[in-house]
């Protein structure tokens, strides 16, 4: 289960701009009430449930999520906020909470470019301080970014 939340949350993420925080604290796999068999009802809640999600998602500024992986536990963290510093090896934002997270650059870091609704591949020394990015990462005290997905200016 949490893997498919966390592929759902980081795809969910680069498509709204946005990080997991809501997805991973107040998602819920049950409903409450009198279930009933009609498809058309799961349906209408299930539409109902992802635009909420969806809202919830926009509103995100930074989370943490920890799944079990194959070898052992792997911490996820994400942000989206303003980059204040920016070299080829390491990115610093902060949200607009003021929380600011530095993430290592690598080399397998993906990097994409949100413009007219549309990502498309781009580089690290593309991304400039003032931009708005969505940074996701693994890492316990050293945080390496495995998708920064670059938002543009405000």
């Amino acid at each position: 289960m949490y893997r498919s939340v966390l592929i759902t949350g980081v795809t969910a993420a680069a498509i709204v701009g946005a990080g997991t925080t809501a997805l991973a604290t107040t998602g819920s796999d049950t409903t409450s009430g009198t279930p009933t068999n009609t498809s058309s009802t799961t349906d209408q809640a299930n539409k109902a449930g992802q635009a909420g999600k969806n809202k919830l998602l926009r509103r995100a500024l930074h989370a943490q999520i920890v799944t079990k992986g194959k070898n052992g536990f792997v911490t996820h963290d994400f942000i989206k906020g303003t980059v204040t510093s920016v070299s080829a090896t390491s990115i610093t934002v902060e949200a607009a909470d003021k929380r600011s997270e530095t993430f290592t650059i690598a080399k397998d870091t993906t990097v994409r470019a949100r413009a007219n609704g549309k990502a498309t591949a781009s580089t690290i020394g593309k991304v400039a301080t003032g931009d708005r990015v969505l940074v996701a990462g693994t890492g316990t005290t050293t945080l390496t970014a495995k998708h920064v997905v670059d938002l543009g200016r405000k």
